[in-house]
């Protein structure tokens, strides 16, 4: 009987070790993904006040070579290409950063075109004359507040029939998925299945839905170049300027500093009326990683004090002012709340908002905070909010030298878009160039 009851209890007790065991190794494995969770949000925390610092480096990089090159920006050749190799600063030890730069400047801005040149435009990249033409007349019939569609798809009376009626928004694009509304471009622009073509990311290249002063030349795509009435050989030329691979007179930096400079290069022919040799919209790009954690900080920089965005309609529910019939406003001139400013194109356009200590200054679409008081000797200050101390300014707000229009953020994996048909290239043509498009003349 002795015996027996020692066995049951070494039974009892090995199931109880096994338990036990199983028990702490759940414990473990709950605790370990806890803990890589908190880790990792920590890693992220730390890593995005990096990429916000990288990205002021940046910013700063920029701003003093500006004010040393007389107050303009051409392109990422001047310096601020590399901050850290500017300013002399080392990366942190174990953290990885790179730099990104896309001049929205570069391109034209889609506001301030007139038929004729959008169909140029879309001429060049591949679309058959015909079919241009239509695009560019929906498109124009969409944002103008007096012209009318000759195509039966794109008329007032096509959108009313609808299956949910709507009207024309009768004003610049603020976005290009509105281009999923408007008839006859809408077939070009995406898919039968919804997806953007071709067609539509090389347009998202060449056109920017803010409006700016005349576009970078030293940044422009072949597309747009060639739309815009220069021939192969000016291209050519523009490029080997451009590349520091070829041969350049000692002292020419690679990009164009006057705009005379290109005409000297390429000769009399070729039009440059809508093309300058500055940045005035750019996009700052960071991205910082450290082991396995990655995050990124992308900012839209308005270099200039010209940049405007199309203000937002009013909505006829809300302003007694605005005919729900017409969309037209009544005697009663509706005045937004926000102050608005009228650019010298006559698109309404929204303000942009300078950006504050602490990236508080509204411009990120966050609202506003307010900033801790920062002594900070030679900055010039609002007087009304600043106080003499030992020589020093006390404020909330700092004189920055650029204003944010847009921002954000992303800590995960980059987006996967659709892939394109690697079958369908993308044909760049000039104007009046005979059409030998490898695109299909219906661009699905």
């Amino acid at each position: 009987m002795r015996k027996r009851r020692r066995g049951s209890v070494i039974v009892v007790v090995l199931v109880l070790i096994t338990l036990a065991s199983l028990l702490l190794a759940r414990f473990m494995e709950d605790n370990s993904l806890e803990l890589a969770m908190a880790t990792r949000e920590v890693d992220r925390s730390r890593l995005r006040m990096d990429a916000m610092s990288e990205l002021e480096l940046a910013l700063a990089v920029i701003a003093e070579i500006r004010s040393i090159d007389l107050n303009k920006i051409h392109d990422p050749a001047q310096g601020y290409d590399d901050p850290h190799k500017y300013a002399g600063i080392p990366v942190r030890e174990g953290l990885e950063v790179n730099f990104e730069y896309e001049d929205e400047s570069g391109k034209l801005p889609l506001a301030t075109l007139d038929k004729n040149t959008i169909i140029q435009l879309l001429y060049s990249l591949g679309l058959e004359q015909r079919d241009a033409e239509r695009v560019a007349d929906a498109m124009v019939a969409w944002t103008s507040k007096k012209y009318e569609s000759i195509e039966e798809e794109a008329t007032d009376a096509a959108y009313q029939r609808a299956k949910l009626s709507f009207k024309p928004a009768r004003r610049p694009l603020r976005s290009f998925e509105e281009l999923r509304t408007i008839g006859v471009a809408k077939d070009f622009f995406f898919d039968e299945d919804g997806n953007p073509t071709r067609l539509l990311r090389d347009f998202q290249q060449c056109v920017s839905l803010y409006t700016f002063g005349d576009t970078n030349i030293n940044t422009a795509s072949d597309a747009l170049l060639l739309s815009q009435g220069l021939d192969e050989r000016q291209l050519a030329l523009i490029r080997d300027r451009q590349n520091e691979q070829k041969k350049r007179t000692t002292g020419v930096p690679p990009y164009f500093r006057v705009t005379s400079e290109v005409r000297q290069l390429i000769g009399a022919s070729g039009s440059l009326s809508r093309f300058d040799d500055e940045v005035h919209l750019m996009w700052v790009r960071v991205t910082v990683k450290e082991g396995q954690a990655k995050c990124r900080v992308s900012a839209l920089v308005a270099i200039r004090e010209d940049v405007t965005f199309t203000a937002a309609s009013a909505d006829p529910d809300t302003t007694p002012s605005i005919d729900a019939l017409t969309g037209t406003a009544s005697a009663r001139t509706f005045t937004p709340t926000t102050a608005a400013s009228t650019s010298s194109t006559g698109v309404t356009a929204t303000p942009t908002t300078s950006m504050g200590r602490g990236f508080t200054g509204g411009g990120f679409g966050a609202t506003a905070a307010k900033a801790p008081t920062a002594l900070t000797p030679g900055v010039a200050l609002n007087p009304a909010s600043a106080v003499t101390l030992g020589g020093r300014t006390s404020s909330t707000s700092l004189n920055y030298p650029f204003q944010i229009i847009a921002w954000s953020e992303d800590n995960g994996a980059p987006k996967v878009t659709a892939p394109l048909d690697e079958d369908e290239p993308t044909a760049i043509r000039r104007p009046g160039q005979m059409s030998t498009s490898t695109t299909p003349s219906k661009n699905k």
